[in-house]
């Protein structure tokens, strides 16, 4: 059995982010302190916080995803 894969249709290539583009914006959300939107789930990740090395990744309330 074989498969072709086919890229995606021209409208949808510019309006749909990578998972690269995902997880960066979440990290850099993350990363400056406020919640972003988890790349998995797209539920709240809060950021985590270590004891004088400010924010070491975050978590997502809804799927537990991490970001470290």
């Amino acid at each position: 059995m074989t498969a072709t894969l086919a890229a995606p249709p021209v409208h949808m290539r510019a309006s749909t982010p990578t998972l690269e583009t995902l997880v960066t914006e979440a990290w850099d959300t993350v990363a400056a302190g406020a919640a972003a939107d988890c790349p998995v789930c797209a539920g709240p990740m809060q950021p985590r916080w270590s004891a004088g090395a400010g924010v070491v990744g975050g978590r997502c309330e809804d799927c537990g995803t991490t970001l470290e």
